[in-house]
């Protein structure tokens, strides 16, 4: 055993393998939202779905993520501000804020700082967090505050002021095929527990009548979407769709919002100095932040194909329009055949920022994983961070040791002041080396 304030909070993430997120913790932690009858499955969910480990950052690492996310959003409103404007559409900011439930901005923490990977504005795993924080520290339970619920209650309250709010349904494609579909119930039960109904639905269960969006039990005042067509622009998503339109639910999040944070066609225009430089005059973000922030993205097109080619190692490859890192490819593992497949794809190029690291034992042995940050915001305000571990090029839940890795923030001051003791008394926890 080492006394931890031998070590700063980089080394824990190498040598600490102390605080587990053993199985009866955890399924303590889901019995406590869910219900003894339910503990056990959602147990056995939990575990796939956790990295097993937390992540080790100091607090000045949550500021400076923070300040990130809260700089980049201002900018990203102002671009949508400017768009509505040359459109001759009314641009609603406050509307705009509310509805973005859950966006989450998603950092690498390389060694020049945090670096913007992209912005999700349906972000799932939110509610997974204060379950795996109660299971590393079960004798400081409640997620450090985090109550996700409040994200979508102060929305409706914000979207429908006046209006009670009797009936909210989570929409996904075949939801209980979903990974993430415990995430969807912990959210129901904990909305349920305010005395609002809660239905978990697939769109085909939605149909409009009488001026309202209802499904099989009823009108639905509120829809938390959690559809990856973000445009509601497939056929079955219609009803949704229409119903959004017309102003006859609330729905958060909505197409606006992701074409305000999430379309990452926007992240040419964050790494661009002259549109930065431009976006910072209008709101008084420091440009050179962003641009510290965000690398440098580019549209891959016939223009650029040959010259990004020639430097694919030191880039990333995004579809425009993916999501859950499907179709992403790291240029040092490209193929020329799959290069040329994607070249007038509808492809981004974004300059390659290396990850952290976090080392995990596992069955096999110790094993270094890499980690990227999850800032998830309401608007642009942050509400709470995780880390998503993973093994291989890109950020993905299979494997070994991949999933959520709940964060533990530590006072710079507090290793100089003695961080075993903080750390050992809080979180029972100690260092193996």
């Amino acid at each position: 055993m080492s006394r931890l304030d031998d070590l700063p909070v980089e080394s824990l993430n190498t040598h600490c393998f102390c605080l587990p997120l053993s199985r009866p913790a955890l399924e303590a932690a889901a019995a406590a939202r869910l219900g003894p009858a339910a503990a056990e499955a959602a147990g056995a969910v939990l575990e796939d779905l956790s990295a097993g480990q937390p992540l080790f950052l100091s607090a000045e690492m949550q500021r400076a993520l923070h300040a990130r996310a809260r700089a980049i959003g201002e900018m990203l409103l102002a671009v949508a501000r400017n768009r509505a404007v040359s459109a001759g559409r009314r641009f609603d900011r406050e509307a705009l804020l509310a509805a973005a439930t859950f966006n989450s901005f998603d950092f690498h923490l390389a060694a020049d700082g945090p670096k913007l990977i992209e912005v999700n504005s349906n972000a799932g795993g939110a509610f997974l967090q204060p379950l795996l924080l109660d299971a590393v520290s079960p004798s400081r339970p409640g997620g450090a505050g985090f109550v996700p619920e409040t994200v979508l209650l102060d929305a409706f309250a914000q979207l429908a002021p006046g209006r009670a709010l009797r009936r909210l349904a989570i929409v996904d494609e075949a939801p209980e095929t979903q990974a993430l579909f415990l995430d969807m119930r912990l959210a129901a039960a904990a909305l349920e527990a305010h005395g609002i109904a809660v239905d978990i639905l697939d769109p085909a269960d939605l149909r409009r009548e009488a001026g309202a969006l209802s499904g099989p039990n009823g009108p639905i005042d509120m829809v938390y979407n959690r559809l990856v067509d973000f445009h509601l622009a497939a056929p079955q998503n219609a009803v949704l769709r229409d119903a959004w339109m017309a102003g006859e639910a609330v729905v958060a999040p909505n197409p606006d919002v992701y074409r305000a944070f999430a379309d990452k066609h926007l992240l040419v225009a964050l790494s661009d100095p002259e549109a930065v430089a431009a976006l910072a005059a209008e709101t008084g973000v420091d440009p050179a932040l962003i641009l510290a922030t965000v690398p440098p993205t580019e549209l891959v097109d016939d223009a650029s194909a040959e010259r990004l080619w020639a430097a694919r190692r030191d880039y990333v490859f995004k579809p425009a329009d993916g999501y859950a890192s499907r179709g992403v490819y790291r240029g040092d593992k490209i193929s020329r055949k799959k290069w040329d497949e994607i070249a007038d794809a509808g492809y981004l190029a974004q300059r390659f920022a290396a990850p952290s690291q976090r080392s995990l034992r596992l069955a096999g042995g110790v094993a270094a994983h890499k980690a990227d940050i999850r800032v998830w915001t309401h608007g642009v305000t942050p509400v709470f961070a995780a880390a998503r571990l993973y093994g291989g090029q890109v950020t993905g839940f299979r494997g070994p040791g991949a999933g959520f890795a709940p964060i533990l923030w530590l006072e710079n001051s507090c290793r100089e002041a003695g961080c075993s003791e903080m750390l050992c008394e809080t979180y029972q926890c100690g260092v193996e080396t």
